[in-house]
């Protein structure tokens, strides 16, 4: 064994499983120095974990310069087709919804984290794979951790925080002495998984869903089939087979895949979609398959000093959809900026508070409901495009949240994304110079967050200079974490301005979006994650300035 080596960053992340990488690059991408810490020797290599990619994980990777690589790799999931005790019942088409950027990508979770290490890597930040967190301690200055390698040799190394990303079997978890909220639940029963091909009549890119209800409402059958890239190629999800439920019930059982057991093989799987599925559907060339167990809860606190939880390191829940992978990016994506303003010291008191107070909530929201819907047809809502938009958490928000508010007059505002909510693109701007058309997230795509100041008709010469005045103000004391634009109507008459970028609203695409239509001025800021953090109408400065103190230090 080596003499223990000690190595210095500023932020520690701990798994580099998508919610660990999305944290890195995030902190990367701000110029923040970051470790990246992995017990695993090698990455993943097969299609085990999450398969489906949610709409706004798509919206996050576009941010971060990924999406035409996760394009270019994945296939596109149309919809779903459920069937209750071999009938249909439901069919739905996710496409058509014009208002998303991006639909929902089918793309296996080995390939997400490939395609998040290179972009890691191109930041110049590699990950250390084969190192085991084996303990840390922390003080007012930082946390020091200390990490065994798969040779035997120790090393430490001193951060400013820690992001426990690792999972379900979370050792930075277990260290903070986090309990789960009602405890640790776990299904009683034994389930497979198998990347097999499928030979049926089924609608192309639909996730298919076959269930069994018995009268008096128990659950005796599930088979979902998940379309990956290639021809007639699924991941298929079942109950495990009889002999080998009857071997459960005693004993500690991790979360995930469970070892203990050999894989299923063609066969078991072969017998569940005999049991389920078509008449005379064929299962061929398994890939590889393995058997594993459902736990869910929640941890209790996000955040213990400067050390954090996230993914599924803070929350278990069942496997449907992809929830946990794309719930822990967004962890991360909340998580990650605020993170990056500490350790520059331009973070308010309060702004590392609402990591928990945001993420928490959303993810006991969604634990609920994956637990909720896990043995039901997964239609629970009469409006499937409100279910698909919630279930994809284009309407997750952090209404609630000590860091988001608004402030207006009279008139208020005719509609628009409310404080906290997610900020939707528009197109159709203009920009002088500029031949084509531009979309919102031109202006809000990077590290900053983004001051959309707004003039409508009749707007004078004196009101859009003292605008311009506040937008550099805000500039200087936010220390250019603030970007500033104003979005002028199509015929309004402005002025040379020199410290305020201006846009034209073409054909009203923005006032309709975001309920600014009419006179009179309002200004809205979008955070770093492309959440609504503050609105006003009219303008109010001093409003304006005492949410940015709740953010930004100084």
């Amino acid at each position: 064994m080596d003499a223990p080596t000690r190595t210095a960053c500023e932020v520690l992340v701990v798994g580099a499983g998508p919610t660990g990488l999305t944290a890195a690059i995030e902190l990367a991408r701000r110029g923040i120095a970051v470790r990246v810490v992995d017990k695993r020797s090698q990455p993943a290599a097969q299609a085990d974990k999450a398969i489906g990619v949610h709409c706004r994980t798509m919206e996050i990777w576009e941010d971060q310069g990924i999406v035409t690589e996760a394009m270019d790799a994945g296939s596109w999931l149309h919809g779903q087709t459920v069937f209750v005790n071999g009938k249909q019942t439901h069919q739905v088409d996710w496409s058509g919804l014009e208002e998303l950027p991006y639909a929902h990508l089918g793309l296996p979770q080995y390939e997400t984290e490939r395609i998040l290490v290179d972009r890691l890597t191109s930041l110049g930040v590699p990950v250390d794979r084969g190192v085991e967190l084996t303990g840390f301690s922390q003080d007012d200055d930082g946390v020091t951790a200390e990490f065994v390698d798969a040779a035997g040799t120790r090393s430490s190394s001193r951060a400013q925080y820690l992001i426990g990303a690792d999972g379900s079997g979370s050792a930075v978890r277990e260290q903070l002495e986090l309990t789960f909220d009602g405890g640790l639940s776990m299904f009683p029963q034994l389930f497979m998984l198998g990347d097999v091909d499928v030979e049926w009549e089924m609608p192309p890119g639909h996730l298919v869903r076959w269930v069994r209800i018995e009268e008096d409402g128990d659950f005796t059958g599930m088979l979902v089939c998940v379309p990956l890239k290639g021809h007639h190629r699924y991941r298929v999800a079942t109950l495990a087979p009889q002999r080998l439920q009857k071997t459960i019930g005693s004993g500690v059982v991790p979360p995930g895949f469970w070892k203990e057991y050999d894989p299923p093989g063609l066969a078991d799987i072969q017998a569940a979609i005999d049991d389920l599925g078509p008449a005379g559907t064929t299962a061929s060339n398994l890939r590889w398959s393995s058997i594993f167990r459902v736990k869910h809860g929640i941890v209790d606190r996000y955040r213990t000093g400067r050390v954090f939880v996230a993914g599924d390191a803070a929350h278990l829940h069942p496997p449907a959809g992809g929830q946990g992978m794309n719930t822990g990016i967004q962890d991360a994506w909340n998580l990650a900026w605020k993170v990056a303003l500490a350790v520059r010291g331009q973070a308010s008191s309060g702004l590392l508070d609402s990591y928990e107070a945001e993420r928490r909530p959303a993810g006991k929201a969604i634990v609920d409901r994956a637990v909720a819907i896990a043995f039901t047809d997964e239609m629970d809502m009469d409006d499937e495009r409100a279910q698909f938009l919630l279930e994809m958490q284009m309407t997750m928000n952090y209404a609630d949240s000590p860091l988001v508010g608004e402030v207006t007059g009279p008139a208020g505002f005719t509609g628009g994304p409310l404080p906290g909510h997610r900020a939707p693109d528009v197109l159709g701007l203009r920009r002088f110079g500029v031949a084509h058309d531009l979309r919102l997230f031109d202006l809000t795509r990077g590290t900053h967050a983004t001051l959309l100041l707004t003039a409508g008709d009749g707007t004078g010469a004196e009101e859009l200079r003292a605008l311009e005045e506040l937008a550099a103000s805000v500039r200087q004391a936010t220390g250019g974490q603030v970007r500033p634009y104003l979005v002028a109507g199509p015929d309004l008459a402005v002025p040379p301005l020199v410290d305020l970028p201006v846009l034209r609203d073409a054909r009203g695409a923005f006032a309709a979006a975001y309920g600014t239509g009419g006179a009179g001025t309002a200004a809205y800021l979008v955070r770093p994650d492309g959440h609504v953090g503050f609105r006003t109408r009219p303008v109010s400065e001093p409003a304006l300035r005492e949410h940015l103190a709740g953010v930004f230090a100084g």
